[in-house]
């Protein structure tokens, strides 16, 4: 991903890349609160990207136009607070301390010794190993069937719902 840096330079890419953390953090803060997320109005490629790469307020007469919607609370929020926490662990990492390593402790819920769920290296990037790990349990909760009983479904023939409450429960 990147070549070897010198430690002066890793320290200032760490620090930038925390300061990131801390802007996708306040993002993630305005979208999950206030439901609302600022993007660029222009070309479209931009126009997707604009939410990711806007760090700083527009003027009065910019193309930066705030978006609000139920969707703002629900996919961008998230997004945001998960970028917030791997910029600020990478680059705790590239300024000389323990960030990625403390992130596997936190989400192994603070017992020692588990298997890391995410490794970061300076040259090759993120690697995420709990996923291939976790795929037969996602498969389960994100393929189970909802079932129903069909002694308890409510049809037109019981007459009204209380009725047909009435009819399941004894």
């Amino acid at each position: 991903m990147l070549p070897s840096m010198s430690p002066p330079v890793a320290l200032v890419f760490g620090i930038f890349l925390m300061v990131v953390g801390i802007s996708f953090a306040y993002k993630s803060y305005v979208a999950g609160i206030q439901g609302r997320v600022m993007y660029w109005e222009g070309f479209l490629p931009f126009t997707l990207l604009s939410p990711f790469l806007l760090h700083l307020p527009g003027g009065k007469k910019s193309l930066i136009k705030p978006a609000e919607g139920l969707w703002v609370h629900a996919v961008m929020a998230p997004v945001f607070m998960v970028l917030s926490i791997l910029c600020f662990a990478a680059g705790a990492d590239y300024a000389g301390l323990p960030g990625v390593s403390t992130l596997n402790v936190a989400m192994n819920g603070f017992k020692w010794g588990r298997a890391d769920s995410i490794i970061f290296n300076r040259r090759t990037g993120y690697q995420f190993p709990i996923i291939p790990r976790s795929a037969k349990t996602l498969a389960k909760i994100f393929g189970a069937k909802v079932g129903e009983k069909e002694d308890d479904k409510y049809t037109h023939d019981n007459g009204t719902y209380d009725s047909a409450r009435d009819a399941n429960t004894q």
